[in-house]
């Protein structure tokens, strides 16, 4: 089985929901990660890929199908969703407030 399915600790606390990212506006996705950048190694080079591959369709539009594509994008330890995830996971429930806009572009996908 990929570690990518069983990176999840049976022993998880149970958190409180992320409030607040709905009311971020929805912007670029470039721009929804700007403070996310230093955390990722190559994050722009991936977002770049990201959106080379992707298109607007009638129920997504260019920007949300890359935010999706980057989630699911593999690049080694480091890679977007493992950092996205332990953030999610982190009891720091604040210090999410950087991945707001990204998480409004997700959410509206």
């Amino acid at each position: 089985m990929s570690v990518r399915y069983c990176d999840i600790d049976p022993n998880y606390k149970k958190l409180p929901p992320v409030y607040g990212y709905l009311s971020s506006p929805l912007m670029s996705l470039e721009v929804s990660l700007e403070k996310i950048i230093p955390l990722i190694d190559n994050l722009q080079r991936y977002v770049k890929i990201a959106k080379q591959h992707c298109h607007s369709s009638d129920h997504l539009t260019k920007e949300e199908s890359a935010a999706l594509y980057l989630y699911t994008m593999e690049w080694g330890d480091r890679g977007f969703y493992r950092v996205l995830n332990k953030a999610l996971r982190d009891e720091n429930r604040p210090a999410l407030k950087p991945w707001f806009p990204y998480l409004k572009l997700l959410d509206t996908a």
